[in-house]
């Protein structure tokens, strides 16, 4: 197991090596990531859930995630909403407490971990944490430009519920429920499919960090961080302390301690708003959250 954390490590930081020596376009992170979201990961979704038998408590990590990330976005939102920030900032900030990097951080990780039995378990908690990654924060980035029309709300409705993850997500739940089977062969193409998502994915976050550092930012992100990871720490630790060590609460108290996601980055630079600082957070999330990660397991 240390020898595929080290591994899983030397890869993203193989990714950061090659963005900086320029080898690759700058926006290969971009291509990457989409092909990630819409190819390999779908398809290690659906391998999951169509190769796996599903528990009665499993269906409470949706809930759970969902229900953790509201509450980190209040405490977030109370404790910002009297410091003095530049306004930019500020909404990126808020966007960046919202949500985990559970698709393309934690998925190498479970399954070096646990193998498919975990990444069925963390499929499950980012259920309810892709309705707060693209319902919350992106409504979030449309209020950071003072709109908030009938037109807007139902655009956001409709991002999030035709968002092809998410969709995948459902679909792959509903079809486990019902038991369809499907041909060896098909099984087989998913397999061929998802086998890159891991180390591809390790790859795009190396691809993403960025360590540019803005004096005028530093007490935002020591912010932003406090928020992210201090309510994770303790519910975990308690979690662990009160229920014991099992898969279940193994997967929650890793979930509640990943990185902020990369649509941080993407919002804010459609938006307008601190994109820099949305990129140095979210390096920095990642490498703290690895940390968490490797502690918890």
């Amino acid at each position: 197991m240390t020898e595929n954390i080290i591994t899983n490590i030397f890869i993203i930081f193989l990714g950061y090596f090659i963005k900086k020596i320029k080898i690759l376009p700058y926006e290969a992170g971009t291509t990457f990531s989409r092909f990630i979201i819409y190819i390999t990961l779908p398809a290690t979704i659906l391998k999951v859930f169509l190769t796996s038998s599903i528990s009665g408590n499993i269906f409470l990590l949706p809930f759970i995630s969902f229900s953790f990330g509201i509450i980190v976005f209040i405490i977030g939102f109370i404790f910002l909403k009297n410091k003095n920030l530049d306004n930019r900032l500020r909404w990126s900030l808020l966007i960046g407490i919202c949500g985990y990097n559970v698709g393309l951080f934690s998925y190498p990780f479970i399954k070096s971990f646990y193998g498919d039995e975990g990444l069925l378990y963390m499929a499950m908690f980012d259920i309810g944490n892709s309705f707060i990654v693209f319902g919350l924060s992106y409504a979030l980035s449309i209020l950071s430009e003072g709109k908030w029309s009938l037109s807007e709300v139902k655009n956001m409705i409709k991002k999030v519920l035709l968002f092809f993850p998410l969709d995948i997500y459902l679909v792959s739940l509903l079809l486990n429920l019902l038991k369809v089977n499907f041909p060896s062969i098909f099984i087989s193409i998913l397999n061929s499919l998802s086998l890159p998502n891991s180390t591809l994915a390790l790859f795009t976050i190396g691809y993403f960090l960025d360590f540019k550092l803005d004096k005028e930012e530093i007490a935002s992100l020591f912010y932003g961080l406090a928020i992210r990871f201090i309510p994770g720490i303790l519910f975990a630790v308690l979690l662990r302390g009160f229920l014991g060590n099992s898969l279940f609460i193994r997967i929650i108290s890793i979930g509640v301690l990943l990185p902020a996601p990369l649509v941080v980055v993407i919002y804010s630079n459609e938006k307008g708003l601190n994109s820099k600082f949305a990129s140095l957070y979210v390096s920095l999330t990642i490498l703290i959250g690895t940390f968490f990660l490797i502690i918890f397991k």
